[in-house]
């Protein structure tokens, strides 16, 4: 029985040694290149002084390397810890002191921009997988269990502190027999992988082609630098199982680069980490009856995705969004009313909590805000059975899907990405020379429009200029706001003294 999900790769490498595994780029491994270096390099982390339990982080741009530093830590009993290479600094130190890592894997190219934003003092030990050698290439017996972590993926915190998700292997196994099963993947497909793996819409390309034996393309960072060559991209590599946020989607639409033959091998085109427009997949839909096409909902905290829409028709005019659909096999959705119970009945409407096998254990260090996000089921007083609170805000409609209706608190998606307001305002706050700062997001329908902006009250002499470069020391590109609003006035609050967020809106964007 399997209990880890390293066990999936290996079980393929011994069915198909040969096959290639994993491609990024020009670069190319088989199967049981892929094993025989991560069993190798394995005994390299323990021989590093790694112990079983430990959390394993790797500061890599996205490439074969990362892939093989994924199974390496697994099979050393470890959990992997994926660190955008784009972080600044003083994000990746939080990082770092919150896995409280001993071990960091690097290469040549990341070691040095490692050294530059760590001082030396705090550097943890650096194992720089480009170097390394295998030798003893035999499989290491393992000893994790399913219940123990696998990996533990930071997503922006409203303090300010990004918030570690730790995920068992029982969850992922859990996640991907159903997606396997439901997508009926097999050897024969070809999977991408366009989400960074420090995002876990990852999780189902890498696993789903460990259990199957698929092949797995990475798109490589040049590529995603330049999205339209994604068309030519998924074509050329035979694609059959395309992952992404649906603003890809709506990029890849607008470049006027597809054409009705642009993917004869693409099958499944899957969309999940943002609200799907019905304009856009209508478009799709027309264009390539033969794909299909699966809405897909989940937060991290519950393994990659709770509920599903496969769309069997185009969406019409009458369809006001996508259903974010019903749970998945093993997974339970609950809506909480105003009143706080918990309903599945037709109609209803509240926050979104979601029960079952790939909920998460909570966040890394941090007992408080995982007391608050994970609540014991109120319905179920004889054993341990958390509900993990969404923060989204949903209703059942009269064919029992759930609809997403927009965030509870300030939390936003914005390009695939959850992001919290409170953790742009914390970063605003720490910087010398801002008074005040209040951060909004322009969920304009128009893809193009959608933008985070800040109204901001500055000390004389410091310019937005220097506000900008101290914000990208602290922050990923991504929640670096786009447009600022400097003010000497008081900033709009509500009756109770709270940010006026709609007012700031309309101040920042006009």
């Amino acid at each position: 029985m399997l209990r880890l999900v390293q066990q999936y790769f290996s079980d393929s490498a011994a069915r198909l040694p040969d096959k290639p595994a994993v491609c990024c780029a020009n670069d190319s491994l088989s199967f049981r290149e892929v094993e025989e270096f991560t069993n190798a390099f394995a005994r390299h982390l323990q021989a590093a002084g790694v112990t079983r339990g430990q959390f394993v982080p790797f500061f890599l741009e996205k490439s074969v390397r990362s892939i093989l530093s994924v199974l390496s830590i697994l099979k050393a009993d470890c959990a992997y810890v994926p660190i955008d290479f784009k972080s600044p600094g003083q994000r990746m130190q939080l990082i770092l002191n919150a896995a409280e890592a001993r071990v960091v894997i690097v290469d040549d190219e990341s070691q040095v921009v490692f050294e530059q934003l760590i001082a030396a003092a705090e550097r943890p030990l650096l194992l720089n997988i480009s170097r390394f050698k295998p030798q003893n290439v035999a499989p290491l017996p393992a000893k994790n269990l399913s219940i123990d972590v696998a990996y533990v993926l930071f997503t922006s915190g409203s303090t300010g502190v990004p918030k570690g998700v730790m995920i068992p292997h029982k969850a992922i196994i859990d996640y991907i027999e159903w997606c396997v099963e439901t997508y009926e993947l097999t050897e024969n497909d070809v999977i991408s992988n366009h989400a960074p793996l420090y995002f876990d819409n990852s999780t189902f390309d890498l696993y789903c082609a460990f259990k199957t034996g698929a092949t797995l393309h990475l798109v490589h960072e040049e590529l995603n630098a330049v999205l339209p060559r994604l068309v030519s991209w998924l074509s050329e590599r035979q694609i059959t199982t395309f992952f992404c946020v649906p603003s890809v989607l709506t990029l890849l639409l607008r470049s006027r680069r597809l054409k009705p033959d642009s993917f004869p091998k693409l099958r499944h085109v899957i969309a999940a980490g943002e609200v799907l427009p019905r304009d856009i997949l209508a478009e799709w839909m027309e264009m390539y009856p033969h794909i299909q096409f699966t809405n897909m909902y989940g937060p991290t905290e519950i393994t990659v995705d709770c509920s599903y829409h496969i769309l069997h028709e185009k969406p019409g005019k009458d369809m006001l969004s996508i259903p974010i659909g019903k749970a998945r096999t093993n997974m339970e959705l609950f809506v909480r009313t105003g009143g706080g119970e918990l309903s599945q009945a037709i109609g209803a409407e509240g926050e979104l909590l979601v029960r079952g096998t790939s909920v998460a254990y909570g966040y890394l260090g941090d007992a408080k805000r995982t007391q608050e996000a994970f609540i014991q089921n109120p319905l179920n007083r004889f054993f341990h059975d958390p509900l993990y609170c969404t923060g989204d805000l949903v209703r059942i409609d009269e064919n029992a899907d759930y609809l997403f209706l927009g965030r509870a608190d300030d939390q936003i998606k914005f390009l695939g990405y959850r992001i919290e307001l409170g953790e742009i305002e914390a970063s605003l706050a720490g910087i010398d020379g801002v008074h005040e700062g209040v951060v909004v997001f322009n969920n304009s329908s128009v893809e193009a429009e959608r933008e985070l902006g800040a109204l901001v009250s500055l000390e004389e002499g410091f310019d937005l200029d220097a506000l900008r470069h101290a914000l990208q020391k602290r922050l990923p590109k991504y929640m670096v706001p786009t447009r600022f609003k400097v003010t000497g006035e008081d900033f709009p609050r509500t009756p109770n003294g709270k940010y006026d967020r709609k007012r700031t809106l309309k101040i920042v964007f006009g």
